[in-house]
């Protein structure tokens, strides 16, 4: 109910209406990306244009309202999701309450989400729903899924190392072929001298919004904290310098799933955060891709998974103009304190799971063990 109500504010889903009125360009073949934009552009590439078509036949809070509603129901749809495989022999059993504590730490968060009109919740279930129907050897409704997620934000593609990784070539091949697909709507509407020149649009709007932004006090990136020790705050970082702290923070993370060698629950949790926390955009409300995380910090009940999980939510909390004031708030947010404490609790789980195969787990009796490493229903579970 809160979701619609904010979605019928006229001032509320301010990103949400740069989706609707990038395809509302698009439908009338018109640029996507003017000046006239101001601080508010459509920084996203041509081809997601055409997926809001549908929203388009609505008045505006209709549409925004409707967005909000799907995004409460895709966070339940993950919940179900992502349950782990019946526990064998001396596996724990998930704690049931991990979920719902799952989503009260990252309440912060959900209200930007909701206050905005983000993609982020949308994003996470096509990612969820596509690794889990995989691990459920289907191919068409994964693939299709995360073509759709990487169209929505590129940094999506980081699934791709869950599906190398857990060996779904079929799944490889026909996001590939949803991608061609996807693309067919806008050269049908531009032609191809039409795309190629809002490509180039969408590459100019990047290249001069990009490296302002990148050390202000929003972008809460592994790469924005690399950067953070060794250029001022607020600064314009050199030509490159961004890219080189994207390339390090994926070679760290790629290097630490490979020491950590985690199941496919842990995996694709992993790999869910990793599309927020290696990007070098990524602010506070872009964190909710880390509920699989979350969840699964919770789920083995281990003194430090619920420390981890306390501090993120201290800081969802704490850090904010309400509490601390806006330029107080500003002032903290440049020591990167998101992206300290999303990689303090990758790097514990991490830890768990190169011990025991997965999160730490501790029973009734206070045996130490571990979860089930494979999702619900999938194969082999």
């Amino acid at each position: 109910m809160a979701a619609v109500a904010v979605g019928q504010h006229p001032r509320r889903g301010a990103d949400f209406r740069v989706y609707l009125t990038a395809a509302e360009r698009f439908r009338e073949g018109t640029d996507l990306y003017r000046a006239e934009d101001g601080t508010m552009p459509f920084k996203y590439a041509p081809v997601t244009a055409p997926l809001f078509l549908p929203f388009t036949a609505l008045p505006p809070r209709a549409a925004v309202a409707l967005w909000n509603l799907g995004s409460v129901l895709a966070l339940g749809a993950v919940s179900v999701l992502t349950r782990r495989a019946v526990p064998r022999d001396a596996e724990a059993t998930p704690w049931p309450w991990a979920p719902v504590l799952a989503t009260a730490a990252l309440l912060p968060a959900f209200s930007f989400e909701i206050f905005y009109g983000q993609v982020d919740v949308v994003l996470l279930w096509l990612l969820v729903l596509a690794a889990v129907g995989a691990e459920r050897g289907r191919a068409w409704g994964p693939g299709a899924a995360f073509a759709v997620a990487c169209l929505l934000k590129p940094p999506a593609a980081l699934l791709g190392l869950f599906f190398l990784a857990r060996r779904h070539w079929r799944v490889v091949g026909t996001t590939a072929l949803f991608g061609v697909l996807l693309v067919l709507p806008t050269l049908g509407r531009y032609g191809w001298t039409g795309t190629l020149s809002q490509l180039r649009d969408w590459t100019e709007i990047l290249a001069r919004t990009t490296p302002p932004w990148a050390l202000g006090h929003n972008p809460q990136g592994l790469p924005t904290l690399l950067l953070s020790l060794v250029l001022p705050a607020e600064s314009l970082p050199p030509p490159g310098a961004m890219t080189g702290a994207q390339v390090v923070a994926l070679a760290l993370f790629i290097g630490a799933l490979v020491w950590a060698r985690p199941g496919p629950v842990e995996l694709l949790a992993f790999c869910c955060l990793g599309v927020t926390l290696l990007s070098p955009l990524a602010w506070r409300a872009n964190y909710l891709l880390a509920w699989p995380v979350i969840r699964a910090a919770l789920e083995g009940r281990s003194r430090l998974g619920q420390a981890c999980v306390a501090f993120v939510a201290l800081i969802g909390m704490a850090v904010s103009d309400t509490v601390l004031g806006a330029d107080q708030a500003r002032h903290v947010l440049l020591l990167r304190p998101f992206a300290v404490v999303y990689s303090a609790l990758l790097i514990a789980l991490l830890w768990q799971t190169r011990r025991h195969g997965t999160p730490t787990a501790v029973i009734s009796d206070k045996t130490v063990t571990h979860l089930p490493r494979g999702f619900l229903n999938a194969r082999g579970s």
